[in-house]
């Protein structure tokens, strides 16, 4: 089983939420660049909002992987070392990756933020 395919159903919601939060990011830092376009606050919350919500969407698909994982050990009556395996990858799989994207998205939200801060001085960061 790959990495990928140990996500299941759950990646494309996860998928989804990592392109939207990169438009953010992206937007956001062409508002920072371009000059006398006020800094987008919201847009730069919302970075953070999206990383949260793809950390929330990997403790989901692990719940679900979690799940699966016990129905198959349970079915196959005695468990071999490759459906264990297997197991651990499906549980742990989405939320590495929600986690990923929420530690993308923190490490975004600060930077836009301290950058939003040194364009506008007079601004509260």
């Amino acid at each position: 089983m790959s990495f990928l395919e140990s996500l299941g159903f759950i990646q494309y919601p996860i998928w989804i939420v990592l392109i939207l939060m990169l438009v953010q990011i992206v937007r956001a830092t062409v508002e920072l660049v371009r000059p006398g376009v006020p800094a987008a606050g919201l847009r730069i919350h919302s970075i953070l909002i999206l990383g949260a919500l793809a950390a929330c969407l990997g403790v989901l698909g692990s719940l679900v992987g979690v799940w699966l994982a016990a129905e198959a050990i349970s079915q196959a009556g005695e468990v071999s070392p490759s459906l264990l395996w297997s197991g651990i990858q499906v549980t742990l799989g989405s939320s590495i990756v929600g986690f990923l994207i929420l530690g993308l998205a923190s490490v975004a939200w600060l930077a836009l933020q301290y950058a939003s801060g040194r364009r506008d001085p007079g601004a509260s960061p």
